[in-house]
């Protein structure tokens, strides 16, 4: 039996300020990572425009290709869960919360890897011909930390899920965490797409 009662229910209007936060907030993240986009591809378009320097192509490491369907499994888990929440399949919305968050754990193994590839080409030389290196590496580790945030919220439905606090009519900070997670989803996708493009 759901331990939650009537009292401890959000109401329609607190459910809807959640959502109308949340969508404020990523729009915020949207343009703060929309102008870091067009920054690197102006630093990169006119910075790097040296005839006398040659600069290293930028060459996304192997494991960020895996990192994507990591993040994309991610998603879909939570996708998956707000389905189930919904339809009152309380236990196996646990099983696919666990298993987005085994998948968010793998992410960080596999986008740390990645990511000291990045760092130890950016080092690699002193003439500064690896520096787009350095700038992918900057963006990446910006977004990992959003992914972080993303983990604690995932951790926060987690802990929730475990005390029975959600259920088919209560379950607004499931959808929204998976929100959350989708929003990641399309950032990472465009930053792939923008260092492919100005590489």
């Amino acid at each position: 039996m759901l331990k939650n009662n009537f009292a401890t229910l959000p109401s329609r209007p607190e459910a809807y300020r959640a959502k109308l936060l949340l969508y404020l907030f990523l729009a915020s993240l949207g343009m703060f990572f929309a102008a870091s986009l067009i920054s690197y591809c102006v630093i990169r378009n006119h910075a790097f425009d040296d005839p006398v320097r040659q600069y290293v192509p930028l060459y996304l490491p192997i494991t960020f290709w895996i990192s994507t369907v990591l993040l994309i499994g991610v998603s879909v888990c939570m996708h998956r869960s707000c389905m189930l929440v919904r339809c009152q399949k309380i236990k196996a919305f646990r099983t696919w919360l666990v298993a987005a968050s085994g998948i968010a754990f793998l992410f960080f193994v596999v986008q740390g890897l990645g990511m000291k590839s990045l760092f130890d080409t950016h080092f690699s030389t002193t003439d500064g011909s690896t520096k787009s290196y350095g700038i992918c590496f900057t963006l990446a580790f910006v977004h990992a930390m959003h992914v972080l945030g993303g983990v604690i919220y995932l951790g926060f439905v987690l802990r929730g899920t475990l005390s029975e606090k959600f259920d088919h009519e209560c379950h607004w900070a499931v959808d929204n965490c998976a929100s959350y997670w989708h929003f990641l989803d399309v950032v990472w996708i465009a930053m792939l797409i923008t260092f492919i493009v100005a590489k």
